[in-house]
């Protein structure tokens, strides 16, 4: 019997050497950007029902949204149902296979190719992956239509209060060729290679890679996957090779180890080297299929007094929340719009990012990468819990840690943001423990988190459900004062040592074109005036705290950029969250995005506060500065006012008050340091 069986084997190895050898001249993966030439329509109807020749279908480019205007503004917004359309031209191969990679749809989208359903996907951050192979015509010419919904449902794990899901293909559409044996796309559209840092020192890293690995032939192919780790200077630095035989059917999985000798490691902002990591799929002498993936070295962990601890040194985390979305575009951005979002998160001196609430661009992903930026990732389960959702948020998890696996930049996945419906339920909590057991079992080597702002019961049964606890944290905003954070944190780390805990979010809306001199008293979170002094005085108060305990292992500001609100109306502009260290079109830094810039960059930084408060309601005023290069002198129309005093930490400095005179004042800071003067003025008027 087990002759038979070897015999048996023997034949089938050779069989596929005999195919290989036949297949010897097959090319490598084609890829194609359909960004032009689509068509559009707004239309709440079924295929049957869609006109595809009438004069109504609007020329389009994707990313495209149809809410780019109307979400920001709060009115007559257009929830609803909207139709993609394109020719595909495609002359179709034997020995190819054809896939259809879409990055975003907002939504909930039904994909057609002449007429027949292709497949649907639900969830409006995740990328999906259709194989259009058996649906294209042997004439090459095709019709490619996308029904695309952005209506809420049960079946989905958010709502539209703290956020607006935009409708429309908001992100790049791929069209990728392969051979017959590929690495699998369709494995929740991960690229199917998988960089598993089993073991990483300062000394040596052991990794082991899992190539997923799909035959679309009928019969058993035997291959090589071959792996080589590449250097910054193209220096092969560890290199390996599996061969297995791969049968037809569902992808089979190919590991390979590589263990690298005094590894430069990737060490966040200050050192973010990243390798290549070369994989090929080598049949009879032949590579069907190769890819390359950036791949950064490194290890970390979260004492719960020592805090975030990268590569054997403790590494504060402290950065930003970022949401996909800039004024008149919604979130159908292209790379220059993400890299300038990151160029300004960079300049301020963030470690980290909370890429909220929800799977963004892969381009933020490998910006951070290069960048050296530490990712917190998460999934749209928030505010809330709908029954009905959990399968949902079990897939969009799963997309997650399968697209973005391999990313160096993240350390930790999300589970669930402010679930406080329903607060003392047990379906809350039992999905959380779901998401926190995949997680762990899809990738053991990164965190999970969970967020709530029930800051003040201890015992709330979601709390501590994962490996890590946020707390989003507006004291002083949302009731309370700043100084009260304080007081809180000492609390709560006194009562609960062990339990590792961030400061998720804190913030305070602020408008740019609201002044007023005095701080208090201290707006309401649905004012309809949100003056950017009291904005500034709550960072300085809040952060100033935060800074002082390490075992905080992140602190992350609501929010980088100001966002479109849909259903709020306040701070005097309709649907727009004013929370934002940088406005809506990224124009004008607020006062407090140089604050964090003075403690967090080291870049010089020298700035008056106040300068939007030029016709002040009094003549008399006393100034603040940031200066992260000593102590500034002050200069009122060109006279010395001395120099400043030492404000609430080591960046902030303030005046004594002191008289204008009537009509221009010219304002000036001054600092000498280093060899260099650093200078920086305003002109305000007293009427």
């Amino acid at each position: 019997m087990r002759r038979r069986l070897f015999k048996s084997k023997s034949l089938v190895l050779l069989f596929a050497l005999i195919l290989g050898s036949l297949a010897g001249n097959s090319q490598q993966r084609e890829q194609q950007l359909l960004t032009n030439e689509w068509k559009f329509v707004l239309a709440d109807k079924e295929l049957d029902y869609i006109n595809l020749t009438d004069d109504s279908w609007l020329d389009v480019s994707v990313p495209h949204t149809w809410n780019s205007k109307d979400i920001q503004s709060g009115e007559n917004i257009k929830y609803g149902t909207g139709w993609y359309k394109r020719e595909l031209n495609v002359q179709k191969l034997e020995n190819k296979q054809y896939f259809l990679k879409f990055e975003g749809v907002g939504q909930d989208a039904k994909v057609y190719i002449n007429n027949e359903y292709v497949g649907e996907h639900l969830g409006s951050y995740s990328a999906f992956v259709f194989n259009i192979t058996r649906f294209l015509s042997d004439e090459g010419i095709n019709t490619l239509l996308v029904r695309v919904n952005n209506e809420l449902t049960k079946s989905y794990p958010k709502d539209n209060y703290l956020f607006g899901v935009f409708g429309g293909i908001y992100r790049e559409v791929k069209l990728i060729t392969t051979e017959d044996l590929h690495f699998a796309l369709t494995d929740n559209a991960s690229s199917g290679i998988f960089v598993n840092q089993d073991q990483v020192s300062k000394k040596k890293a052991a990794l082991r890679i899992v190539s997923n690995i799909k035959n679309e032939t009928s019969t058993a192919m035997l291959v090589t996957v071959k792996n080589q780790l590449v250097s910054k200077d193209g220096k092969v630095v560890a290199e390996g090779s599996t061969e297995q035989l791969i049968y037809p059917g569902g992808f089979e999985p190919v590991s390979s180890l590589l263990e690298v000798k005094n590894p430069h490691l990737w060490n966040g902002r200050k050192d973010p080297y990243l390798y290549t990591l070369e994989t090929e799929i080598v049949q009879n002498g032949t590579t069907v299929d190769k890819l390359k993936q950036a791949v950064g070295l490194r290890f970390y962990s979260i004492d719960p007094e020592k805090g975030f601890i990268l590569n054997g040194e403790p590494y504060r985390l402290y950065g930003v929340c970022r949401h996909q979305e800039w004024e008149d575009l919604g979130n159908a951005l292209l790379p220059k719009h993400h890299k300038q979002d990151m160029e300004m998160i960079y300049e301020i001196g963030a470690t980290s990012i909370r890429l909220a609430h929800y799977e963004q661009a892969d381009y933020m992903y490998s910006l951070a990468d290069s960048m050296g930026i530490l990712i917190w990732a998460e999934i749209p389960f928030v505010n809330g819990y709908n029954e009905g959702a959990d399968d949902n948020a079990i897939q969009q998890l799963t997309e997650l840690i399968k697209q973005r696996y391999n990313h160096p930049s993240i350390f930790v996945w999300g589970l669930h943001n402010e679930v406080v419906k329903n607060l003392w339920v047990t379906p809350p909590a039992n999905l959380t423990k779901r998401l926190h057991s995949l997680a762990k079992t899809l990738d053991p080597s990164r965190y999970t988190v969970s967020v709530s702002n029930i800051w003040w019961l201890y015992d709330y049964p979601i709390h501590e459900l994962a490996n890590l606890q946020g707390f989003n944290q507006y004291t002083g905003w949302y009731g309370g004062k700043p100084e009260g954070l304080e007081n809180w944190i000492k609390k709560y780390h006194s009562e609960k040592p062990d339990v590792r805990f961030s400061i998720s979010e804190y913030g305070a809306g602020g408008n740019i074109a609201q002044q007023r001199t005095d701080i208090f008293p201290a707006p309401g979170p649905n004012d309809a005036f949100f003056p950017e002094s009291y904005m500034t005085h709550y960072h300085e108060v809040t952060y100033s705290a935060i800074e002082k305990y390490p075992f905080i292992w992140g602190s992350y500001v609501w929010n980088m950029f100001d966002f479109s609100t849909p259903e709020w109306d306040r701070g005097g502009i309709k649907g727009r969250n004013h929370k934002g260290l940088v406005t809506y079109d990224r124009q004008t830094k607020k006062d407090v995005f140089f604050w964090y810039k003075a403690n967090w960059s080291e870049e010089a930084v020298v700035y008056l506060t106040g300068r939007r408060n030029n016709h002040p309601e009094t003549d008399t005023l006393s100034f603040g500065a940031y200066s992260n290069r000593g102590i500034p002198e002050l200069f009122i129309n060109g006279k010395s006012q001395g120099k400043m005093s030492a404000g609430i930490n080591s960046v902030k400095f303030v005046s004594p008050e002191i008289k204008l005179e009537k009509g221009e004042n010219k304002i000036e800071l001054k600092v000498e340091a280093d060899g260099k003067s650093y200078h920086d003025e305003f002109v305000l008027y007293i009427d």
